[in-house]
């Protein structure tokens, strides 16, 4: 499974971070930047330092999950 963090400068010069699990596993980094280019333009989401005014940068996480036998 991958997961996309996306990190972003707001209003109140602080950085928030929004993360989407399960993305795509061929997502470009042209669709990234689309994809943060139209959350600030949309104004689409707000944290507690503020509306999301600038990107600051992204990145795509892998994620392994192994069971383990409980005993």
């Amino acid at each position: 499974m991958k997961k996309l963090s996306m990190k972003f400068v707001t209003s109140g010069d602080e950085v928030a971070t929004l993360t989407v699990n399960e993305v795509r596993e061929d997502i470009s980094d042209a669709e990234v930047n689309s994809l943060m280019d139209e959350i600030i333009t949309q104004d689409a989401l707000y944290s507690s330092s503020g509306s999301l005014k600038k990107k600051k940068g992204a990145k795509i996480i892998d994620v392994t999950e192994t069971e383990v036998e409980v005993l």
